[in-house]
C-alpha cells in the first residue's frame, strides 16, 4: 500500500479564490477508495483546517497537518516508510519545499507543475521531481494507467 502526502495550497487548494484545484475530489476519491492511505500536509493553522472542512474534503485524508512557518521535514518523517521509501508519494507544486523534502526523505515525488509556483525551476538534484505533471488530471490518468492492473478505474 502507499502513502500519499499532499500539499495543500496550490496544490489541491487555490488560496486567492478559495476554492479546490480541478480534479482534486476526483484524485482524492481515487486515491482513497482504491489503495491508498493519504495525508495533508500544509502550511497554515486552524484557519486552512476549516478551509478543509468547508470544502468537504477532510473524509478523504487519514491524517492532517497544518503547521505555520517553513515545512518542517520531522513531520513528513513520520509518514515515510523506513524499509521501502519509495513507497511513499510526495505530491506538491514546490520544487523548494515539498519535491526537495520528499527527496531528502527519499520517497518518490511528484510535481504538479501549474500556477504561481510552475516556472519555479529545480537549482540543483535534490529538487528535481521523479515525476512532473501539470494538473491533477494528469496525475489521476497516469495512477489509472499505471496501476490498472491493481486498481480496478
Amino acid at each position: 500500500m502507499y502513502t500519499i502526502i499532499f500539499d495543500w495550497k496550490r496544490t489541491l487548494y487555490d488560496p486567492e479564490s478559495k476554492k479546490l484545484i480541478d480534479g482534486t475530489l476526483n484524485i482524492l476519491k481515487f486515491l482513497t477508495i482504491k489503495w491508498s492511505k493519504v495525508i495533508l500536509i500544509g502550511k497554515g493553522g486552524d484557519e486552512m483546517y476549516q478551509e478543509v472542512k468547508r470544502l468537504k474534503a477532510e473524509e478523504y485524508f487519514s491524517k492532517i497537518i497544518f503547521q505555520e512557518g517553513k515545512k518542517d521535514m520531522k513531520v513528513f518523517s513520520e509518514f515515510v516508510s523506513i524499509k521501502n521509501p519509495k513507497l511513499t508519494m510526495i505530491i506538491g507544486d514546490r520544487v523548494k519545499s515539498e519535491i526537495e523534502i520528499g527527496n531528502k526523505l527519499n520517497a518518490t515525488t511528484i510535481w504538479i507543475k501549474n500556477g504561481k509556483f510552475s516556472e519555479e525551476l529545480p537549482l540543483n538534484k535534490i529538487q528535481e521531481p521523479t515525476f512532473t505533471f501539470s494538473s491533477l488530471t494528469d496525475l489521476l490518468n497516469y495512477f489509472r494507467s499505471k496501476f490498472n492492473s491493481q486498481i480496478p478505474a
